[in-house]
């Protein structure tokens, strides 16, 4: 039991680790939008590295916790907790693809061909409301689990 929780955990800071991680850049990026294009755009780069880790995190902490229920003979499954903590995890997994890497892209190319003003402007902030809510559910995700509240 205790292997596979140390390993549900492992996989959990692979998850928050890539996300935050891209948060810090996100952040060191927004700070070089203003100076040549060619920083920020590597920056942006590094960060999209950095939710592949997130999601390589994300669908091993899946797959070791359908593992950790297994070992605990599915004691908790049935609980709300745990059903509020999986839709969490769903709706987060779900963020990246469909709205931080869409914004990335689009933020990219506005880098590189030099663009400025709503061209930076409109991704840059969905990222940041991406980042926003990623990290909120992240913390959601460790009460949920720590507090098991119902």
């Amino acid at each position: 039991m205790r292997l596979a929780l140390a390993i549900h955990l492992l996989c959990f800071a692979f998850l928050a680790g890539g996300s935050i991680g891209a948060k810090v850049l996100h952040g060191a990026m927004r700070s070089k939008i203003a100076g040549p294009p060619g920083q920020a755009a590597v920056l942006l780069s590094a960060m999209l590295r950095f939710s592949i880790v997130a999601q390589i995190g994300g669908g091993l902490m899946l797959v070791s916790g359908i593992g950790l229920l297994a070992v605990e003979h599915w004691a908790y499954w049935g609980q709300g907790w745990l059903y509020a903590k999986l839709l969490l995890f769903i709706l987060l997994m779900a963020n990246g693809p469909l709205v931080a890497r869409p914004a990335a892209i689009q933020l990219l190319g506005a880098l590189e061909s030099g663009g400025s003003g709503a061209a930076v402007a409109a991704p840059l902030k969905r990222l940041e409301i991406f980042h926003t809510v990623q990290l909120t559910g992240f913390v959601g995700i460790v009460l949920l689990a720590v507090l098991k509240p119902f």
